[in-house]
This record gives C-alpha cells, sequence and structure tokens, in this order.
C-alpha cells in the first residue's frame, strides 16, 4: 500500500522536474512586467493599513516603471488599481484613501524637454462605494484629524521672472501662496482659499477640526493668518498686515497656535520675525500673544533677528515656544557708478576705475570645511542658528545656545535641555572622529550645567522619552546622566554581556553600540541590545534583566515599533520582536512577554524566507508582512495578534511560473585568518545537476544576509541577480571583512576563499570565474583583477576607487568633503594618513601592480561622478593600456556615480553580459571588445539610431 501510495507523488515530481527543464529561464524582452513591493506604504503613515484593518495599500513598481497603486479589500480581495500612484494615506475614520497621481516615466522627460513644469494630480477613493475622483494640479494634500475633509493646495502660479536671489538671503523668506481647496468629504462641498502659502491642521488626533492658513499674495494684500473651522463652517482672521506669515505650529494635542510675522529693517538683509500665539483657539477671543525682537522693551540683542527657516516648536506642556536665532547682516551698500566721461578718459588702469571681481576661491589650511563643501551647503551655513526660547506669560526671550558650532535638544516633559558643542574638535569631526562637550541647560535661566568634556562618538547621546535622563556609549558601555541630579553612571559595567560590537571593522576609536531599543513607561529603564537579546536595565544600572536569549541559538532579537506615534515601551504588554538567523538566515517575528523572568519568547512566525516589514492597523488587531525568497515574489500577509494563519493579499509576478528560476544557498567558508564567513550562493535558471558553469561573483562588504531578497529582473538595474542567473551564471555574494590598512588584501583574502569553496561544490568551471562590483565593489574588481592571477577570467568595475594615493587627495564632489575628511575611518579604513603609511597606500592600490595584470578587465565611469572622482577609472586604464594590459573603459557622458538614463542604464548592462558572454562562455566578441569604436564610428552609430523611426 505504501508504494501504490507513493507513486502518485514520484510521477508528481517527476513531471515537475520536467516542467522545469522544459521551461526557459526569462530572457530582457520580458523583463518589463516583473514587479516588486514599493517600500513605501507601508505603516499607519503612508498607506499599508486602514485604521480598521479593512484595506490595504501598496505600490507595485516595475521593472518597465509602469509603476501603480493597489487598493485591497481585505475581506473579499477587490482591488482598485491607478497607474502611477503614489502615496497614499487613509483618513482616520477609514472612508476615505488620498494618493498623489504621477506621469509616465515617458511624459515627464517631455515635460521636461519643453521646459514645462512637472505637475501631480491627486486621487480620491470613497472606500464605501468605490467611487474614485480625480483633482488636477495638485502639490500637497491632507486629511483633517477626524478624516472628514480634505485639504489640497494646488501648484502656485509660475513667476514669469525669475525672482533675484540677492533679494532676500533666504527663498523661505517670501513663500509664494496658492489656491487651497478644502473639501467636506460627505457632501463633496469645497470650500477655496487664495494665496495660501502653508497650512496645518490641527494637531489633535481624531477630533481636530481647526485648519491654520498663512495667507500670502504677491503684493501683500490680505497676508495674515487665518482660521477655519470645519465643525461650524467659520472662518476667523487671527492677524493681518502687510507682512509675511510662515511657520504654522500648533501644540501637540491641543488648541494652541504658534506662527511668525516679518518684519524689516531698510538698514538690513531679509527680515527678523516676531513670534505670535494664540491659546485655546477657536473659544478664545484673547488678542495673540506677541514677542517683537524689534521692540526696545525685550532688550533683543543687537544685530540679530529671529529667523522663519526654523519652525516655532512647542513643549507638550505648553507655556513656551522655541524660536531660533542668527545674526541680522546689514545690507551691502551698492556700488557707486563711475561718472560719464569721454571715450579718452574711461581708458584707465584697473586700480583706478571699476573692475570685475575675480573669480577666486581662497582655499586656507585652516578652513575647517573646504572650499566645494562651502559651496554645496551655503544655504545651510546661512540657516545656521541658535536656539532660544520665548517664555510666554513672562515674554522673556531666553537664549540656549552660545554659538553656531553646537546643537541644544529640549528634553521632553521637562524644564531642561542638553547642549553638544564642538566647537574644540571642528576639525576632528570632519576626519570621522565626531566628538563633543556635553551639557545640561536650564531653559528658565539658560544657565548651564559641564557633565562631560571630550565625549567621543557624540551622536549616540539620546534623550529618555521622559526627560529625565540621557544615555550615551562610552568606553564600551552605556551611561546614563541623571538631568535632576546630574549623577553620571556606568548602567552595565557590571552587566555579563557585551553591547559594543567588537566584530566590527570600523577604524574608528569606540566601536559601534548594538543600539537602544527603546524605554519603558516613565523612563523606569531602558531596553538595550547585545548582539543578539535585549536587555532591561534600570536607569542607576542597579537591576538588570536578560529579556531573551536569542546568543543560545545565535538568533538576532530587535524590537519591533508598530505605533511610530509611540513614546515609551508598554512594559505591560507583550511587544512584537524580529527574529534573524545569522547564520541561517531564518527570518520571522516573535512575540515577548516583558515580564518574564526571561522570555519564552513564542515564534510566531520562523521560517527558511525572508520575513520583514511588520506593521499593524491603528485600531484593529490586523497585521501585515511581507514574505519573499529569492525564487519567490514578495507578498504581503494579514494575520491576527498571533500571526498564525495568515492569509495572502497580493499576488505579484503570476507569470514567474512560466519561467525557469534560479534558487540561493548559503555557503560557508573562512579566510586565512579563520574567520567564519559566508557567502549567497544563486543557481542558474534551469540548472541542470553534474553540469559546470560559469561564475561570476558579485561584491561589496558583507552581503549573505540578502540570500532571500527577491530580484526582479531588469536591463536597468544592470547588476541584477535575476538577470545573471538568467544568463546561466552562478551569481556569488560573498562577506568581505577587512583588516585595518590592507583593504585590497583583505578582498583577496576573503573572495579568493568563497570562489575556492564554490568550486570545491564541483558546480563551476573554475575557468570561467568573473567578477564584478560597483563603487567601493569597483574597487575589489580592479583589485582582484590586478592582484591575483588565473583565478578570475574577466572582471567588471563601475565607478571604482583605484588609486588610494591619488585619491586620498581628491574630494567627494557631491557631499563636498575631502577624501582625507573620511578615508581613513570610511569604507576604505585606512585608519592613518597617507603620510604615516605610505606603503600601505601603495600596496592596496589596483594601479600599483597593474603590470601584472592578466585579467580582462572592464570600467564604467560617468563623468561627473560626484563620488569617485571618475579620473580614478581613467587612470587605471591609462596606466594599463600603457602597458598593453586587456582594458576597456566605457565613459558615460553626463552621468553621475549611477547611471540614471535608461538608454545608458541598458547600454551598460548589455555590455557586461557581452563581456562576460566573451571570457566566460566563449561568445563571439562584440567588436568593442577587440578593437574598441572609434569616436567617428560611434557618432555614426548614435545618428544612425537617432534617425531609426520609434516602434
Amino acid at each position: 500500500m505504501r508504494r501504490t501510495a507513493a507513486l502518485p507523488f514520484l510521477f508528481f515530481c517527476f513531471a515537475a522536474t520536467l516542467s522545469a527543464q522544459t521551461k526557459q529561464p526569462v530572457t530582457p524582452v520580458d523583463y518589463g512586467q516583473f514587479e516588486t513591493l514599493a517600500p513605501a506604504g507601508f505603516g499607519n503613515v503612508t498607506g499599508g493599513l486602514s485604521s480598521d484593518g479593512k484595506w490595504l495599500a501598496y505600490g507595485i513598481n516595475r521593472s518597465n516603471r509602469s509603476n501603480e497603486l493597489r487598493v485591497t479589500n481585505i475581506t473579499d480581495g477587490t482591488t482598485k488599481v491607478t497607474a502611477f500612484g503614489t502615496q497614499s494615506v487613509f483618513s482616520s475614520d477609514s472612508h476615505w484613501v488620498a494618493f498623489a497621481i504621477g506621469n509616465s516615466e515617458a511624459q515627464d522627460e517631455k515635460l521636461r524637454q519643453q521646459k514645462k513644469p512637472i505637475q501631480r494630480k491627486m486621487g480620491l477613493l470613497n472606500l464605501a462605494t468605490g467611487e474614485q475622483t480625480v483633482v488636477d494640479a495638485i502639490e500637497t494634500f491632507s486629511f483633517s484629524p477626524n478624516g472628514t475633509y480634505l485639504a489640497m493646495r494646488k501648484y502656485a502660479p509660475e513667476k514669469k521672472d525669475a525672482p533675484d536671489a540677492a533679494a532676500s538671503t533666504d527663498a523661505e523668506e517670501n513663500p509664494p501662496g496658492a489656491t487651497l481647496v478644502v473639501r467636506q468629504l460627505s457632501t463633496g462641498h469645497d470650500t477655496s482659499f487664495g494665496n495660501v502659502s502653508e497650512f496645518a491642521w490641527q494637531d489633535l488626533p481624531r477630533t481636530g477640526t481647526l485648519l491654520a492658513m498663512a495667507i500670502n499674495s504677491d503684493d501683500k494684500t490680505g497676508n495674515g493668518v487665518q482660521l477655519f473651522n470645519t465643525e461650524t463652517g467659520t472662518v476667523r482672521v487671527l492677524d493681518s498686515s502687510s507682512s509675511i506669515y510662515s511657520g504654522l505650529a500648533w501644540r501637540k494635542n491641543s488648541a494652541d497656535l504658534a506662527v511668525l510675522r516679518s518684519k524689516s529693517d531698510p538698514h538690513r538683509e531679509g527680515f527678523t520675525y516676531a513670534a505670535l500665539a494664540w491659546m485655546n483657539l477657536p473659544n478664545t477671543t484673547d488678542p495673540a500673544h506677541i514677542f517683537d525682537p524689534t521692540a526696545a522693551a525685550n532688550n533683543f540683542p543687537a544685530g540679530m533677528r529671529i529667523v522663519s527657516y526654523r519652525k516655532p516648536g512647542w513643549p507638550e506642556e505648553g507655556g513656551m515656544i522655541f524660536l531660533g536665532v542668527a545674526k541680522w547682516d546689514e545690507k551691502i551698500a551698492p556700488a557707486k557708478k563711475t561718472p560719464a566721461a569721454s571715450d579718452a578718459a574711461k581708458t584707465v588702469t584697473p586700480a583706478d576705475g571699476e573692475e570685475e571681481p575675480a573669480s577666486v576661491d581662497i582655499w586656507h589650511w585652516n578652513d575647517v570645511d573646504v572650499q566645494p563643501k562651502q559651496k554645496l551647503q551655503a544655504r545651510q551655513d546661512r540657516q545656521r542658528n541658535m536656539l532660544a526660547v520665548w517664555h510666554i506669560d513672562s515674554g522673556k526671550l531666553i537664549p540656549l545656545a552660545h554659538d553656531l558650532t553646537e546643537q541644544v535638544t529640549p528634553l521632553k516633559h521637562s524644564q531642561l535641555a542638553f547642549a553638544t558643542n564642538w566647537d574644540a574638535y571642528t576639525m576632528d569631526r570632519t576626519i570621522g572622529r565626531p566628538t563633543a562637550d556635553l551639557s545640561i541647560v536650564d531653559l528658565t535661566t539658560g544657565a548651564r550645567a559641564k557633565i562631560k568634556d571630550h565625549l567621543i562618538e557624540d551622536r549616540s547621546i539620546q534623550p529618555s522619552p521622559g526627560g529625565k535622563y540621557l544615555i550615551y556609549f562610552q568606553d564600551d558601555n552605556y551611561w546614563t546622566v541623571n538631568v535632576a541630579t546630574k549623577a553620571v553612571t556606568n548602567i552595565t559595567k557590571s552587566v555579563k554581556s557585551a553591547f559594543v560590537n567588537r566584530e566590527s571593522d570600523e577604524t574608528i576609536k569606540q566601536k559601534p553600540a548594538f543600539g537602544v531599543a527603546g524605554w519603558i513607561k516613565d523612563d523606569a529603564a531602558v531596553i538595550l541590545y547585545d548582539k543578539y537579546d535585549l536587555w532591561r536595565v534600570s536607569p542607576d544600572g542597579s537591576h538588570t534583566t536578560q529579556l531573551t536569549d536569542g546568543a543560545k541559538d545565535q538568533v538576532r532579537h530587535r524590537y519591533v515599533r508598530l505605533n511610530p506615534d509611540d513614546e515609551f515601551i508598554d512594559g505591560d504588554k507583550p511587544i512584537f520582536v524580529s527574529l534573524y538567523g545569522e547564520w541561517t538566515k531564518k527570518s520571522g517575528y516573535a512575540r515577548l512577554n516583558l515580564n518574564a523572568t526571561i522570555a519564552t519568547d513564542d515564534h510566531a512566525i520562523w521560517l527558511d524566507k525572508g520575513i520583514s516589514r511588520l506593521a499593524k492597523a491603528k485600531d484593529a488587531d490586523v497585521y501585515e508582512y511581507v514574505l519573499e525568497s529569492f525564487d519567490q515574489s514578495p507578498n504581503i500577509f494579514i494575520a491576527g495578534v498571533d500571526l498564525k494563519n495568515a492569509k495572502q493579499v497580493t499576488n505579484t509576478n503570476p507569470f514567474q511560473a512560466n519561467y525557469a528560476w534560479g534558487h540561493g544557498e548559503l555557503i560557508d567558508y573562512k579566510n586565512s585568518h579563520g574567520e567564519h564567513l559566508q557567502g549567497a550562493l544563486y543557481y542558474p535558471a534551469g540548472y541542470e545537476p553534474g553540469k559546470k558553469y560559469p561564475m561570476v561573483v558579485y561584491m561589496y562588504e558583507k552581503l549573505s544576509d540578502g540570500l532571500h531578497r527577491f530580484s526582479a529582473p531588469s536591463e536597468r538595474d544592470y547588476y541584477n541577480p535575476a538577470a545573471f542567473t538568467a544568463h546561466g551564471y552562478f551569481l556569488l555574494e560573498p562577506d568581505i571583512v577587512f583588516v585595518p590598512r590592507e583593504p585590497g588584501v583583505s578582498v583577496v583574502d576573503c573572495v579568493t576563499a568563497a570562489t575556492k569553496r564554490v568550486v570545491d561544490m564541483g558546480l563551476v568551471d573554475p575557468k570561467r570565474v568573473g567578477v564584478v562590483g560597483h563603487s567601493w565593489g569597483g574597487f575589489d574588481s580592479v583589485y582582484l583583477a590586478t592582484h591575483t592571477n588565473g583565478i578570475f577570467a574577466a572582471a567588471v568595475a563601475g565607478a571604482p576607487i583605484t588609486d588610494l594615493v591619488s585619491n586620498y587627495g581628491n574630494h567627494h564632489w557631491s557631499s563636498g568633503i575631502a577624501e582625507t575628511d573620511h578615508i581613513e575611518t570610511g569604507q576604505q579604513r585606512m585608519e592613518v594618513p597617507l603620510y604615516e603609511d605610505l606603503p600601505a597606500y601603495i600596496r592596496n592600490s589596483a594601479v600599483f601592480n597593474v603590470q601584472n595584470m592578466t585579467t580582462p578587465l572592464l570600467i564604467e565611469v560617468g563623468d561627473s561622478d560626484g563620488t569617485v572622482f571618475f579620473h580614478q577609472g581613467v587612470e587605471l586604464y591609462n596606466i594599463a593600456r600603457r602597458a598593453k594590459k586587456n582594458v576597456v573603459l566605457l565613459e558615460y557622458a553626463g552621468e553621475d556615480h549611477g547611471l540614471r538614463k535608461k538608454a545608458d542604464q541598458v547600454d551598460y548592462e548589455r555590455r557586461i553580459f557581452a563581456w562576460f558572454g566573451h571570457y566566460l562562455k566563449d561568445e563571439s566578441a562584440q567588436p568593442w571588445i577587440t578593437g574598441g569604436e572609434s569616436f567617428l564610428d560611434r557618432q555614426k552609430e548614435v545618428k544612425a539610431l537617432k534617425s531609426t523611426p520609434e516602434k
């Protein structure tokens, strides 16, 4: 009976195998249809689940960019689809969903070429009736807190004449007005307001009915602040003048409103601002409380102003408003015109008459920020300001910050703030070594108490949500500051675990911590992470409880914050933690009882798949998560609080079953130092056991954690894993760990070990292995091509760093920073400057061993690369060419670090496969591979392509 019962099963297996062998891998002509779930649209902020848990909004991104928004009824599965929909948001009552509607990629490009504005529409879907309406030219939109109204602001009219940049120090000081339409959703009735530059709904969840609007017209007629009460349908003018209004700010969970009103001085640039505040709107008829910095009675510092580019901020308890203060520059007197004179008189030496200013930038060795960075952040620098607090009842303004090189952060539920000042360490910060002095500031008086000098890695400072403590990481331990007593305590010194990631290969003095999960209500305890587990630690370090036991099985546990509005972790309720197997790559979620002595967490879901993006409906015990693997298209599942018996509610890529597909496998290997490493190995589509295949190794740093990530094939994602497997390659993505000052040596050590491991498995032809990488992965590729012999048959490097010596003196042009500012502590991990260990810089650079290169190398650069200067690729090309080595350089005009033009993306991917096809598969070489292509021949080819009619 057992044999008889097994026959159908064996027949099924045989049929399935036969079916898989008859399926063909997907080809580029079919790539465009493949879908991925858009990362936006999860959680309760943009899309995701409606508050009642009955609806799901999610985005679909396709390889051909024909993207869409889908809104699904979870119960019956009916779905409304909108092409190019995005940024969906549900009303709080779950009756409506609104979303932006964009254009196709081709439409946007056509508008750009025609120099026309690109404007989006807005869609509004009635979830009860299924009726959808579309409103043209809506720039921003927002539901009222109670969900009964929708505010839609149109685009501001384009000005014919470009604004004079010198007319104002900040564009924000004269914001354009536009029409605002407020729709009553139950009736469809619209109320319009003109010249609205800014609007803000009352920050009162579920019940707020008030809409504040700043009115700013070109001629300043009718400027002011208006309040629309949707409950009564009335409009009230709170303030009106010819001034400019901006910075609308509601106090959370209240009816208190603040705004800024401009005030000018004929002798100074731009504006200063008066702060206005109303309490208990709309009930109060009292005039606004006003702080006017120009009023003599306020003793505001001379030559200073209140700025508009720091929005007013309320503490939750009210009573004061935080404002930004900065220098108020005097106007520069216009240059005097030279009196009219005869032609002879006009012939003067430059010293005697007017002359054009020299186009010179002065680079000084004392500059904290080099000139390129100063240029890029000029606007940011102009907007630097110091925090002050206006006490509304007393009318006093208390300066909190002392200078522009510090950050002052008010503590919640407190009359204190903390300040980090890095004036003494500005240069250290630019070279990847952030340091600051820490102080506590009294909001009532501005007085401060120094807590700690020379705090390394000051970015680790976090305030507790209750405002009672600060926590920071120093000397491999967590420390708390009791802000009331100023006591500083090492809270983890006695814990039998390490909270520092000692395995990190970052070349910084303080290795990074694993992180802080959050605080228990009323700041009763803080929950910290070690490598695998959660620990509950009291703020004074007197009590410690291990909450999970992930170390036993090397499973990483991390807290999942399901409600982004939650300040505290509720210790009386179970929480969710994500699970990830360090060596198995299994993932899932568990429910954890924080009151247990040591939790026996309930593994709600735990699979050898990629499980991610857990979210919850705001008002219902309805949860969503995404499940995927390399060969399983990502889909959203809906479940109850136990995450059991989940229901699949999406069906992406149903046509994938028509194609042969690869699958992922985890490999283990060791480098020469005996370190245990892993790699993700992806099999060719339609893999036949016993056959040896070519393999491509794609590199960056640690990549094995992406084992279960689905890849939608695309010709525009030019290192696309699914495309490699569809072309008949094994694809290996190994982990690389770095030894300080030996980045290239480390790459050879780890990648060759991983490659040997796969070759030893008998799957791959050892003579047909290639390597590919981009940026830092491009460094890996060129280094392997120049420092290995006979291991790799071909290499491709996109935007590579090829010479650490010349790169050290270059710039990261997109951010403006000098490479010297991060090469020691960034990815290169060189630890010390060039002049302290020149041999290491030389030893780890591809260009210095190019004479020994035997691997054919294809280099890609964009000539406008702002991250890795494209001369890095040109430098290696020229030296390799001089050494008569097989090297080809692809230079894409106008392209940055990553290719953005569709034609260039497709071209590069096709050339990658042509290169590997020739050297790893013995395919016929395309002419450009063996003979290049002259400039004139390329021009003819481009001309011919442009003259070809579109299909």
